[in-house]
């Protein structure tokens, strides 16, 4: 799109290729700015007569990606949010107030991973509001685990009451094209109001923030490994 590439035109003419350059190897701000865009369209609301779009997001990032924005975060998040305003006025969609992008350091995460979050600050004019898209609105988020990656597909799995597999058989409801996945690798499920992770006598095993499990209660932000593959897991 336009917008992506004139962003990316405005970072080389305020940093002279600076910056672009020292993102080679992590996070790189054109991602992050896509990424965004799709959070945004993820969460759309509907008014009165609008669509509204989030205001507020955070972007967690690894330590090493953190150090590598933290002498650019000030500016770098103004021009992400210009980015939001211009595709929000090239959507038609509505927004609150001006976006705000906020950086979060993430010691769970490795360089190039991230995640990022949105959420709608303020009150929708009418209050008649409807969900669309995967919940991810303020109070009643569906708990979901998200594929961490570099590339620029956000894949998303919601998770519900019923316990889902994960692995490679076609048959799972959390398919993973990963070799290193055994068919039936590990299984999410909900007790009494909290999700567990269990390990399914893998064969390269099922880690939790890197530590081998068999079992183990999920908290927010952990992150999962089975085979090559890294999922976050969020509900809040």
């Amino acid at each position: 799109m336009t917008i992506f590439r004139d962003f990316e035109r405005k970072l080389e003419s305020i940093f002279e290729g600076v910056l672009l350059r020292a993102f080679k190897s992590g996070v790189h701000p054109v991602e992050l700015g896509k990424k965004l865009t799709r959070e945004l369209e993820g969460n759309k609301t509907i008014g009165v007569s609008r669509i509204y779009v989030p205001n507020r997001y955070e972007v967690g990032l690894s330590p090493r990606d953190y150090e590598r924005f933290a002498t650019y975060q000030s500016v770098l998040a103004t021009e992400l949010e210009n980015l939001l305003i211009s595709y929000v006025k090239e959507k038609g969609y509505s927004v609150l107030d001006r976006p705000q992008v906020r950086f979060k350091l993430e010691e769970k995460l490795h360089e190039g991973e991230f995640w990022i979050r949105s959420r709608m600050e303020g009150e929708i004019p009418g209050k008649e509001k409807e969900r669309k898209g995967i919940g991810k609105g303020e109070g009643d988020r569906i708990p979901l685990l998200q594929v961490l990656g570099k590339g620029d597909d956000a894949v998303e799995f919601a998770l519900g009451d019923k316990p889902c597999v994960i692995g490679r058989n076609p048959a799972c409801e959390i398919v993973l094209p990963d070799p290193n996945v055994s068919r039936m690798h590990a299984r999410i499920e909900k007790k009494g109001g909290e999700y567990h992770i269990v390990d399914l006598d893998s064969t390269n095993g099922t880690f939790v923030n890197e530590k081998r499990i068999n079992q183990s209660k999920l908290q927010e932000n952990d992150i999962i490994r089975v085979g090559t593959t890294k999922l976050i897991f969020r509900r809040s």
